[in-house]
């Protein structure tokens, strides 16, 4: 058993539990009053409700990399098209925290937007890093109302970032909530964001882009694919993601 201890008066644990499925493994947390509570994973509700347990279970115990692998892709795209990273204006999706959007910063790229589905995301962000969005809201991009749609066109953004894998199983982002924001952007915009090859199931999201009502003349360009250490699972084995920029072109 691993334990984790910091200054917010609680410690955490993975216990010993085998190799459990994505998303439920089972993390064990004590409170400074002597409180005992078990979540998974995936419990991003509560995960985010508590300071510094995402980092502390998610990035420093599994290692988890993608933010940084992210962030540094679409950097990279950036450059090899001969844009300015300053110029580049990213919509953040799945959030979370926020610590993707710390990586776009770090990359010299300009978070506007951090959205999450999760009511505690948006919070959570506000808290830990206030300073890296321009805003920050709580959407269902399945379901955007003309309001919400006219607020995210206005940011005039070019680019777009996911650090959650695309795909249609569950805990996954769908891909026609990525085309929702995606036509939303500017007639030449980059998306960066992952799918999980461990499904066995082909990317989807390109072919969602092209049905997604783009416009006319929608051109598709993809800048990178590459596999890397998405993070370890609690027995140690790599997890690994495709990470995936796309250039996309309107009209």
């Amino acid at each position: 058993m691993v334990g984790l201890t910091n200054q917010f008066r609680y410690s955490a644990d993975l216990p010993e539990q085998g190799e459990p499925r994505i998303g439920e493994e089972l993390i064990q947390v004590r409170h400074g009053d002597g409180r005992t509570e078990e979540l998974r994973l995936h419990d991003y509700g509560r995960l985010y409700s508590i300071p510094g347990l995402y980092e502390r279970i998610v990035h420093e115990r599994l290692g988890c990399r993608s933010p940084a692998q992210i962030a540094s892709m679409l950097g990279e795209a950036v450059d090899r098209i001969a844009w300015e990273r300053g110029a580049v204006r990213v919509i953040d999706l799945a959030a979370g925290n926020g610590i993707s959007g710390a990586a776009l910063a770090a990359q010299g790229l300009r978070p506007v937007l951090g959205t999450d589905i999760v009511t505690t995301a948006r919070a959570a962000a506000l808290r830990d890093r206030p300073h890296v969005y321009d805003a920050y809201r709580t959407l269902d991009l399945l379901d955007l109302d003309p309001t919400e749609e006219q607020a995210i066109a206005d940011l005039r953004a070019n680019a777009l970032t996911c650090v959650a894998p695309v795909g249609t199983a569950s805990q996954q982002l769908p891909p026609l909530a990525v085309t929702a924001v995606a036509r939303l952007l500017a007639p030449d915009a980059l998306i960066a964001y992952m799918h999980d090859p461990r499904l066995g199931v082909s990317d989807e999201l390109e072919p969602a882009l092209i049905r997604g009502q783009l416009g006319d003349g929608i051109g598709i360009e993809q800048l990178d694919r590459r596999r890397y250490l998405h993070r370890y699972t609690v027995s140690g084995r790599p997890y690994e993601m495709d990470g995936v920029v796309l250039r996309v072109r309107r009209g």
